[in-house]
């Protein structure tokens, strides 16, 4: 019996081992890049606004509700899911790891996380990785011939989906994964990645504001107007930033380097839509959104 006992425990002790250590908590082994982060988009609770981001409201497909920045038909990111996104980046940025490829699903909660975090990419919107929508063979060959490729050197391949099951004994994983957690792998060769452990939110979010700087400006002190907005915007800042304008689909549609204290942007001629603004410099990211209409 006592025999038993100990092989029960040694069991139980390996496994919890095991468990512990997928739970990566320095992102540090990203720095060598030949890696790929599939992540769940940022925090996005449903419900009807003020206190929710919506609800997915489903219709037909030839609709794409799902792709609208709109809370009236699909639920989208909190100020939290916003913030935690941008953290993402900022790890990315304090870090020096390098991504040299980002994609995500057709929500806009998805492509919005991965806009947010910053990475100077344009993102390219993929149906393989929505939710739903489509079927499970087309999840599967989509994520593999985006994770399968080995990324540049010293860089690393970045997706954004859903915490969602479907029938894959590799990329299932992402079925456990809470709002702004990922799961990495290890590319290799002429072989499928390699489940290598789970970086969790707190993770990210603990990374980015172990080096917050004091005194950063407010979003307050940076103005944008009018919004809505029809054919001119004027941004306001009370420093230098760096400007880039993302819309719907995730992709840069402006950008200004060198942005400091006005300007007026033209954009009589953009889609009437919901926008995401970012602005970074070297203390600090933000975001505001606005509407063209």
């Amino acid at each position: 019996m006592k025999n038993v006992f100990t092989c029960f425990c040694l069991l139980a002790t390996f496994s919890l081992t095991s468990l512990f250590a997928q739970e990566i908590t320095n992102p540090n082994i990203l720095q060598q890049g030949g890696y790929t982060l599939i992540f769940r988009h940022a925090t996005a609770p449903g419900g009807l606004p003020p206190t929710g981001t919506g609800n997915d409201s489903g219709g037909a497909l030839d609709s794409l509700w799902w792709m609208r920045c709109d809370a009236n038909y699909s639920r989208q990111l909190s100020v939290v899911g916003r913030n935690e996104a941008m953290n993402i980046g900022r790890t990315f940025k304090r870090l020096n790891i390098k991504v040299s490829r980002i994609a995500s699903g057709e929500f806009c909660r998805c492509y919005e996380t991965a806009a947010l975090m910053n990475t100077g990419l344009s993102v390219a919107i993929m149906q393989g990785l929505t939710m739903t929508l489509y079927n499970d063979d087309l999840r599967r060959r989509t994520m593999d011939s985006l994770a399968r490729p080995v990324p540049p050197q010293g860089t690393n391949t970045v997706l954004v989906t859903h915490g969602i099951t479907f029938g894959d004994t590799l990329y299932n994983r992402i079925s456990s994964l809470g709002w702004s957690d990922a799961v990495v792998y290890r590319n290799r060769a002429d072989a499928q990645p390699e489940f290598v452990g789970f970086i969790r939110a707190t993770t990210w979010n603990q990374q980015a504001t172990s080096v917050a700087v004091k005194n950063e400006a407010p979003v307050s002190e940076i103005t944008i107007a009018p919004n809505p907005a029809a054919d001119r915007l004027s941004v306001l800042t009370p420093e230098k930033y760096s400007l880039r304008i993302i819309n719907a689909l995730g992709q840069i549609i402006f950008q200004d380097e060198t942005l400091q204290d006005s300007r007026s942007i033209n954009i009589e001629d953009w889609v009437n839509a919901a926008y995401t603004v970012i602005f970074s410099n070297s203390k600090q990211t933000l975001s505001q959104r606005f509407v063209k209409n």
